[in-house]
């Protein structure tokens, strides 16, 4: 479950799970209203995130095969961090030879390119008569460099002159959004942390700690405004997830929580998890309490295991299913696919997330210790999309073999990691797009 957005237009809760789009209302159940022949997920920057939509009177989507009003296909190609202005829906759209900001009139007409580059856009917001989004250059990655950027706009128009306010060089800055004093604020790791800032260089609740997840994916709410007027943020210190509202730490059960957090009156909807403890949608008020439970998830939580790596530094190992058997490794630990854990798990291998991780030797490190500990008796490793370079680099040693996906040539959100294969000294299969290849790849290297 994630993208959880909040209806503006009435008290609706609305979130994907896998390729469809549910919607819960108070004194309801969760209902299935992604439109017929639709698979929601565009794939923009290869993760995608940012999805959907739901305009008063139509649900827009981004597919594999383009922007969707309703199940009328509008646009093809790649689109991602959909968003609504005043009268139109607003998206990145990604080719080949760059990224562009879009508009396309809600009630029909055509689609209008509002800026174009042969970088990397994000998380259009507009407010008041501006327009905030995020940028960040071919040959970097967006937690490494990312500007936010802001210019007038009006909707119909073209937008202003733009304006960097914040991010370039060593800085990250992401997650632009509009809070209710009309101020523009922002997630900037300026002192090596993320943390939230209002863009006079106010520094809201600073702390020795991130707020703010890796964008691996487009759309992420890492904070949220409260109908209240309060302030909810996440915090990931080490391997724990916290909620803060306005600074303060809010008791909760849980220790994953998705950056997707959405305002629901002075309440906050979430998705979170905790050991034991399967993903959940869930409305928490001020205080701590868990409101309601609207959905669960069906794959429980992972285990979590710290493994020590050089110096004082520690990785979490997320382990699903049972520990103790045949295991895969998945690079990166970015956002998680749990209909591929479910598969995995079903054909008897466990599947490990490495939480945090740097680089190939990191998950050379916690293979070993899986193996050295008794929590694996033979570790693969698999790398989808931006992990394939990694997963090829870490090939060999404890692992027994490594399986990669996709063979083609790396999307431009992936060159500037992309690396040429190693002599791994273990087996490693390219595969296409089949996922059940790399099931049959792994069954045919377990030991019997």
């Amino acid at each position: 479950m994630h993208d959880l957005r909040h209806d503006p237009h009435g008290d609706a809760l609305h979130w994907v799970d896998g390729a469809r789009l549910l919607r819960w209302e108070p004194g309801g159940e969760p209902v299935d209203v992604t439109p017929p022949g639709v698979s929601v997920g565009g794939g923009a920057h290869v993760y995608g995130g940012g999805d959907f939509v739901v305009a008063p009177d139509a649900v827009w989507c981004a597919t594999p095969d383009g922007l969707f009003r309703d199940s009328t296909l509008v646009a093809e190609g790649a689109f991602g961090d959909l968003a609504l202005g005043d009268g139109e829906l607003l998206a990145v759209r990604e080719d080949s030879a760059g990224d562009a900001l879009v508009a396309v009139p809600l009630d029909g007409g055509s689609l209008r390119v509002l800026a174009e580059a042969a970088g990397f856009f994000g998380a259009p917001r507009p407010a008041g008569g501006m327009l905030a989004w995020t940028w960040w250059s071919a040959k970097d990655m967006p937690w490494d460099a990312c500007e936010v950027w802001v210019a007038g706009y009006e909707p119909g128009g073209d937008i202003g002159d733009p304006m960097r306010v914040a991010g370039g060089g060593d800085e990250a800055a992401t997650e632009p959004r509009w809070g209710p004093d009309g101020m523009l604020y922002f997630m900037s790791d300026r002192t090596g942390w993320w943390n939230l800032y209002r863009h006079d260089g106010t520094a809201i609740a600073p702390m020795p700690t991130d707020c703010a997840a890796p964008p691996w994916e487009l759309g992420n709410a890492s904070y949220c405004f409260l109908d209240d007027g309060r302030i909810a943020m996440l915090v990931r210190e080490g391997p724990t997830h916290r909620l803060l509202l306005d600074g303060s730490a809010v008791p909760l059960p849980y220790t994953m929580i998705n950056p997707s957090l959405t305002a629901w009156g002075s309440s906050v909807a979430l998705v979170g998890s905790a050991p034991g403890l399967g993903q959940q949608l869930a409305i928490v008020d001020p205080a701590g309490s868990v409101r309601r439970v609207v959905a669960s998830a069906s794959v429980p939580a992972p285990s979590r295991f710290p493994v020590p790596v050089d110096g004082d530094r520690l990785l979490v190992a997320l382990v699903y299913g049972a520990a103790g058997g045949p295991t895969v490794v998945r690079v990166p630990a970015g956002p998680p696919d749990l209909d591929q854990v479910r598969r995995f798990n079903d054909h008897g291998f466990t599947v490990v997330d490495i939480e945090d991780f740097a680089d190939a030797a990191d998950c050379r490190t916690v293979a070993a210790h899986l193996i050295d500990s008794g929590l694996a008796t033979q570790v693969f490793i698999h790398g989808e999309g931006i992990g394939g370079p990694t997963a090829l680099e870490a090939a060999g040693g404890p692992f027994t073999a490594a399986a990669v996906t996709p063979p083609a040539p790396a999307p431009r959100f992936l060159r500037p990691l992309a690396r040429p294969p190693v002599d791994a000294g273990a087996p490693v299969h390219l595969i296409g797009d089949d996922f059940s290849e790399t099931i049959r790849f792994f069954e045919l290297h377990r030991a019997r």
